[in-house]
């Protein structure tokens, strides 16, 4: 397994999915240095190609591999997972929570660099609290995203049967929820991971991201 590294924060996906028994090695590429991690300049030879950009795809392409990425596309000519993010662990949360019975109201995620021109409030768990946020979607929920003026990332989903929601460092939760995808790479086409909950928010879980019942406290 290749993990593209482009910022810092990739570097942790990585050591993520190599801590993980099933998979025999994981390699990084890019301008990073690890004492722990083989790097390589060469993708060739690698069979799941793993990025936050769709630049997996490519790379994938090229060398006749499988590709997961936390971006959202429509089209690729490789095996892949795409939406791996915060954003698709909370959807694929909130399609867990609509099979086991919920009628989904609302779900909103907060990271650092987010949108912040919306006029849409939440309220998220401390620290990160109340802010503003802008509607992505409207149906057939409303699906907000907003900004935190720290290093702090949250998730909510909130339904007729009670809210969940996650809170962390946002570098932490990226990249277990980017690492989760590598559980849903399919033979050919396309899933994104919230078409796939279970299993997704399995490996999630697995690798220690838990949306508890959501706390104000």
């Amino acid at each position: 397994m290749l993990v593209l590294v482009e910022e810092d924060r990739d570097l942790r996906s990585a050591h993520v999915l190599a801590a993980e028994p099933s998979f025999e090695q994981v390699a990084v590429m890019g301008n990073v240095r690890s004492n722990s991690l083989t790097q390589v300049s060469d993708p060739g030879g690698f069979d799941i190609v793993v990025s936050r950009t769709a630049t997996a795809i490519d790379v994938a392409a090229r060398i006749g591999a499988a590709a997961v990425t936390a971006a959202e596309v429509a089209t690729s000519p490789v095996p892949t997972v795409c939406g791996a993010s915060l954003l698709g662990f909370a959807l694929a949360l909130a399609a867990r929570m609509e099979i086991q019975g919920s009628d989904i109201l609302k779900v909103a995620i907060a990271h650092p660099g987010g949108p912040n021109i919306g006029t849409t409030v939440v309220d998220f768990p401390k620290p990160v609290g109340r802010l503003k946020g802008t509607v992505l979607l409207d149906d057939p929920f409303r699906v907000v995203v907003a900004a935190t003026a720290d290093t702090w990332a949250s998730a909510l989903i909130e339904s007729n049967t009670g809210d969940r929601a996650l809170v962390d460092d946002n570098n932490f939760l990226q990249a277990i929820c980017l690492a989760a995808g590598v559980a849903l790479v399919p033979p050919a086409g396309i899933v994104k991971v919230w078409d796939m909950p279970g299993a997704y928010l399995a490996k999630a879980e697995e690798m220690g991201l838990v949306a508890a019942g959501r706390s104000f406290s």
